[in-house]
């Protein structure tokens, strides 16, 4: 019997989705503590004798949060929707995918075709990013705190 056709192989797709919803959706959470960290040092820097230049920053790095927020929602969903797919047969309908990003436009025919594993990594990469983002943004305003 060929590693493909046992039960652990068919499921390894959903496992795959699963796990990498669950990190995006860890990484909405982690996001949206960064704009909140954001607005913190932003009020912080508008109630303290502190020059308002300070805010850019923070400011600078909420529009990068936001911009990761969107890809992150946009993958949140669409990994939701390919482990949905894997619970009816097994495997991701990753083929469906791609001629639906492609047709929107939001990426080149050349990517499509790539597999299941590979694009998870993509997607933890957007989960790091959100995290040293907000990391980011509690720097930012603990620095702004300690300059008070």
């Amino acid at each position: 019997m060929a590693a493909e056709s046992t039960p652990g192989a068919r499921n390894a797709d959903a496992w795959i989705a699963h796990a990498v919803n669950g990190a995006l959706s860890g990484a909405v959470r982690i996001g949206l503590a960064g704009l909140g960290f954001a607005l913190l040092a932003v009020w912080l820097v508008a109630t303290a004798a502190l020059p308002r230049a300070l805010a850019v920053a923070p400011l600078a790095v909420a529009l990068a949060e936001l911009w990761l927020l969107l890809r992150v929602a946009i993958d949140h969903r669409l990994f939701d929707a390919l482990a949905a797919s894997c619970t009816r047969d097994g495997h991701a309908d990753l083929a469906g995918l791609d001629r639906a990003l492609t047709e929107l436009g939001w990426i080149a025919p050349a990517r499509a075709g790539r597999p299941l594993p590979e694009r998870a990594r993509g997607a933890m990469r957007l989960v790091r990013a959100s995290a040293a983002l907000a990391a980011l943004q509690l720097a930012l305003a603990l620095l702004i705190s300690m300059l008070r």
